[in-house]
C-alpha cells in the first residue's frame, strides 16, 4: 500500500510540475504588452478579384474580427484580409502561420492597394523578410491599413494576426525561442535516454520509441517552420510535404511501438494482420508525399491526399485506443500510462479543432502555435514512464511464473519422491513378510527334514539365517518397515547398531529429536544418513563415523551432523552418484548442505528449514 502511495504521489507531483511548465510558456509568449490583436476584415475570393476591387469589397462589411484570429478550415479558394493599424511608433505585422503558399501585403495610399511583399512556401525562405519562420513586415508609420493576399487553396487555412511594437520585437522572439528550446530540448533529452535503454536492454521497443519520438519532434518542428528556416531553406516543396510525412511517419512508428508495447500481455500480438496492413498504407501514403509535389497538384488532388491521409491517420489512432482497451483487464497499470499518454494528446488536439471555430479567448494564438508540442511533449514523456512501468509488470510476470514453475517442479518432485517411498514400502514388506517368511519356513522344515544329518543341518541353518540376515537388511534400506511406527530416532539407532556389527568401522550416534515430522521428512533424513554412512565405508577408509541429529522448535529446525575420521575428499571435483543423491534430496526438503573435507576427514552439516518445508510435529 505504502508503494502505491509513494507511485501517486510522484505521478501527482510530476503532472503539477507540468502543468507549471505550461502555465510558464503561456505567461511568457502571451504577455499582452509585447503585442496587439489587430481588428480584421475577410472576404472569400470566388471570382478572382483584383486588389482594388477586394478592398472596395472589404471596407464595405461591418461584420469584423477583433482577436486577430481567423479560421475558415479547408478552403478552396483564396482569402483577402483587411488590417485596421491604428497610429502608433515602428511597428511590425505578424501573420503567425508559417505554411501559407502564397502571401501578398498590399499598403493602402489613396485608396488605393500597393504591392510591398510577396512571400510564402511556395518560395525560397530567403524571401522572408526577418529570419523568423512566420511572415513579417514592417508598417509604414503613417498606414491607415494593410491588404493581405493569402492563398492556401486546397487546404485547411488558419490565420493569427498581430502587431508587435519594434520596440518589443527582442522580447518577442526571444520569449518564443525559449518556449522551442524548453521543447526540443526536453525530446533530444527522451530520445538519449532511451537510446541509452536500447543499448543496455537489447529491447527493440526503445528503438520504435525512438523514432517515434524523433518523428513527432520533426512534425513540430516542421509545423513551426523551424525546419524550413534551418533544413531546408532552398527546397520550397519540402516545406509543403514535411509535416504529413512526419505525420504519417509518426502513426506508423506508434503503431509498432502499441503492438510490441502491449505483445508480451498477449500470447500472440493483437490482430498482427491488421496492423501490417494498416501499416503498409501509411508506407503508401508516405512514399506519396515523398514522390509527389504538392506545389504543382491541383485542389482536388491536394484535397483527395490528404483527406486519405486523415483518414487512415484517424484508423491509426482508433487502433491504438483499440489496443488499449482490449489490454486493459490484463494490464491494469501500463494500459493506463499508454491511455493517459494517448488522452494528454487528445485533449490538446481536440483544443486545436475547437480553437479553430473563432472561439474569443486569448489562448486560442497559443493554443494553435504551442499545443501540439506540449500534447507530444506530454504524451512522449508519459510513455516513456510507461516503459519503466511495463518493465516492472513483465519483471512481476517473470517472477510469478517462475514461482508458478518452482512450485510445479517440487510438487512433480513430492509425487515422484513420495511414488519412490511407496514402492520401496511395498518392496520391502513383500521382501520382508513374503520371501523373508518363505525362508523362514524353509529353514524350519529344512532343520525337522535334517535331523539325522547334523552336518547337513547345521550347514544348511547358517545359510538360510544369512539370507534371511540379509534379506531383511535390503528390505530395511529400501524402507524400514516400522518407520511410521517407530519414527526416525528408533529406526536410526537400529542402523548405527547394525553397522557396528559389520565390524567395518564405530559409528557414534547422538540423536535429541522429540518430536515427529511428516513420513517425507523422516524418509529423507533416514536416506540421507544412510547414504553418508555408506560413502563413508566406501571411499573414506574411516575408523570413526560421528552421527549427530537435533532440532530447534523456536524456528523449526533440524540439524544434521556427520563427521568421519577418513581421508577425506575435494568437494565439487570428486562428487559421485551418492553425494549428488544428498544434495538433491536436502534441495527437495528445502534444507542446505555445508561440506568441509581434508586429509584428516570430513564434516557434513545438513541444516532442514520449517519455514521452507513446513516441518510441523505430529
Amino acid at each position: 500500500m505504502m508503494r502505491k502511495n509513494n507511485k501517486l504521489v510522484a505521478i501527482f507531483i510530476s503532472l503539477l510540475l507540468f502543468a507549471g511548465l505550461v502555465y510558464s510558456i503561456f505567461t511568457i509568449t502571451q504577455t499582452k504588452n509585447n503585442y496587439q490583436e489587430p481588428v480584421i476584415f475577410v472576404f472569400a475570393d470566388k471570382q478572382k478579384l483584383t486588389p482594388a476591387n477586394a478592398f472596395d469589397s472589404l471596407i464595405a462589411q461591418k461584420d469584423s474580427i477583433v482577436n486577430g484570429f481567423f479560421n475558415p478550415g479547408y478552403s478552396q479558394y483564396k482569402w483577402w484580409v483587411y488590417v485596421k493599424i491604428s497610429n502608433q511608433p515602428a511597428s511590425y505585422l505578424q501573420v503567425g502561420n508559417p505554411h501559407i503558399n502564397k502571401i501578398r501585403i498590399y499598403s493602402i495610399k489613396s485608396n488605393e492597394p500597393i504591392l510591398v511583399y510577396e512571400s510564402g512556401d511556395y518560395f525560397k525562405f530567403k524571401k522572408r523578410t526577418l529570419n523568423d519562420p512566420d511572415f513579417w513586415f514592417q508598417i509604414p508609420p503613417q498606414a491607415k491599413g494593410l491588404l493581405i493576399e493569402v492563398d492556401k487553396k486546397g487546404e485547411s487555412l488558419e490565420l493569427p494576426i498581430r502587431v508587435v511594437a519594434e520596440k518589443e520585437m527582442t522580447q518577442y522572439l526571444s520569449n518564443q525561442k525559449m518556449a522551442y528550446g524548453i521543447f526540443i530540448g526536453w525530446m533530444i533529452f527522451l530520445v538519449l535516454l532511451n537510446f541509452f535503454l536500447w543499448a543496455s536492454l537489447r529491447d527493440n521497443i526503445h528503438l520504435f520509441y525512438i523514432l517515434f519520438v524523433s518523428s513527432s519532434a520533426l512534425w513540430v518542428i516542421a509545423n513551426w517552420g523551424l525546419g524550413f528556416q534551418y533544413f531546408w531553406p532552398n527546397y520550397p516543396e519540402m516545406a509543403s510535404k514535411a509535416r504529413p510525412l512526419f505525420s504519417t511517419s509518426s502513426f506508423i512508428f506508434i503503431l509498432e511501438l502499441s503492438r510490441r508495447y502491449f505483445a508480451s500481455i498477449e500470447k500472440k500480438p493483437l490482430y498482427n494482420s491488421f496492423t501490417r496492413i494498416l501499416q503498409l498504407l501509411l508506407l503508401l501514403l508516405f512514399g506519396t508525399f515523398v514522390i509527389s509535389d504538392i506545389a504543382l497538384a491541383n485542389e482536388g488532388i491536394r484535397y483527395f491526399t490528404l483527406s486519405a491521409a486523415n483518414i487512415l491517420w484517424l484508423v491509426s489512432t482508433l487502433t491504438v485506443l483499440f489496443f488499449i482497451i482490449t489490454s486493459y483487464k490484463k494490464a491494469k497499470a501500463i494500459s493506463l500510462f499508454f491511455l493517459a499518454a494517448f488522452m494528454a494528446l487528445a485533449i490538446f488536439i481536440f483544443l486545436i479543432i475547437l480553437s479553430q471555430y473563432n472561439v474569443q479567448e486569448n489562448w486560442v494564438f497559443f493554443i494553435n502555435k504551442y499545443g501540439s508540442a506540449i500534447g507530444i511533449l506530454a504524451n512522449s514523456t508519459i510513455l516513456s514512464f510507461g516503459l519503466t512501468q511495463r518493465y516492472n509488470y513483465y519483471k512481476k510476470e517473470r517472477e510469478q511464473a517462475q514461482q508458478e514453475l518452482t512450485i510445479e517442479r517440487s510438487m512433480q518432485a513430492d509425487r515422484l519422491i513420495q511414488a519412490q517411498e511407496e514402492e520401496r514400502s511395498r518392496l520391502a514388506r513383500e521382501l520382508h513378510d513374503g520371501l523373508g517368511g518363505l525362508l523362514g519356513s524353509i529353514r524350519i522344515g529344512a532343520f525337522n527334514k535334517l535331523k539325522q544329518d547334523a552336518l547337513n543341518q547345521s550347514w544348511l541353518d547358517a545359510q538360510l539365517s544369512e539370507a534371511i540376515e540379509d534379506l531383511r537388511n535390503i528390505a530395511h534400506d529400501l524402507m524400514p518397515v516400522n518407520l511410521p511406527e517407530k519414527g526416525l530416532v528408533a529406526i536410526l539407532e537400529k542402523t548405527v547398531a547394525r553397522w557396528n556389527l559389520s565390524n567395518e568401522f564405530t559409528t557414534h550416534l547422538n540423536c535429541t529429536i522429540n518430536n515427529r515430522y511428516p513420513l517425507a521428512v523422516e524418509a529423507g533424513l533416514y536416506r540421507i544418513v544412510s547414504e553418508l554412512i555408506y560413502n563413508v565405508k566406501k571411499h573414506a577408509h574411516a575408523t570413526e563415523v560421528y552421527i549427530s541429529l537435533w532440532e530447534e522448535t523456536s524456528n523449526q529446525t533440524i540439524t544434521l551432523l556427520v563427521e568421519d575420521n577418513g581421508t577425506g575428499f575435494i568437494s565439487n571435483q570428486s562428487e559421485g552418484i551418492g553425494l549428488k543423491n544428498i544434495r538433491y534430496r536436502v534441495e527437495y526438503l528445502g534444507g542446505k548442505i555445508l561440506i568441509d573435507s581434508n586429509l584428516k576427514g570430513t564434516s557434513i552439516v545438513i541444516e532442514i528449514s520449517g519455514s521452507q518445508n513446513s516441518l510441523h510435529a505430529q
